[in-house]
């Protein structure tokens, strides 16, 4: 599974829906929209400064991260920031990775 972080920012007519139906039920959006690609909430909390909610998600693959922030952005309620996080086995593999690439920068001997 693929791990991602979302960051939102609620529009004036996500304020509205939040008002009227208060944190959990935006929680339980949530989490139904991630079931519905195959993923699952790994964490949401609400947040006040430039974000109005963080969430992480896991999902099966990058097309099924993007489900989420096309639909939310579509629907005018909310301004999402998509965020893929790396497992630091990941970063294990770049580097292993870059020691057996070769590249020679333009003009360098």
């Amino acid at each position: 599974m693929a791990h991602f972080l979302y960051l939102g920012s609620y529009t004036q007519e996500g304020r509205k829906g939040l008002v009227a139906e208060g944190g959990s039920k935006r929680r339980e959006a949530v989490e139904g929209l991630a079931r519905s690609v195959g993923g699952k909430l790994v964490y949401f909390s609400f947040a006040i400064g430039e974000h109005d909610l963080v969430a992480i998600i896991d999902v099966p693959d990058t097309a099924a991260a993007l489900v989420a922030p096309l639909i939310v952005g579509s629907l005018g309620i909310a301004n999402i920031t998509t965020v893929s996080l790396l497992d630091p086995s990941t970063l294990d593999d770049v580097a292993a990775r870059i020691k057996k690439t070769t590249y020679r920068a333009p003009g360098a001997n």
